[in-house]
């Protein structure tokens, strides 16, 4: 996880919206498994509302996910929730 962060959201990126936070995890969770086969690993993150570190692990699945398939999750356009929560937990460093 070295470049995480893109300043421009691609077309072709998956946007997600709302919270990250443990009460949508399962829906993100199930959304996430969908659109992994044939992730390119662009996942937009502007209209992120809240994320909590339930959000956070599900971004870490994600990209030990792409990463095991030879892909890279690029974090474009993060919200100031998910900045925040990336700090929050030390993980500021993964959007650079």
């Amino acid at each position: 996880m070295n470049d995480l962060t893109c300043p421009e959201a691609p077309a072709a990126a998956l946007a997600l919206d709302g919270e990250l936070t443990i009460v949508q995890a399962a829906a993100v969770r199930e959304r996430l498994l969908e659109w992994l086969p044939q992730a390119d690993g662009r996942l937009d993150l502007s209209g992120i509302s809240a994320c909590d570190s339930a959000g956070i692990q599900l971004l870490l699945a994600l990209s030990r996910s792409l990463r095991e398939s030879g892909r890279t999750l690029q974090i474009l356009q993060p919200s100031t929730a998910v900045v925040e929560s990336l700090q929050r937990y030390g993980l500021d460093a993964l959007r650079a």
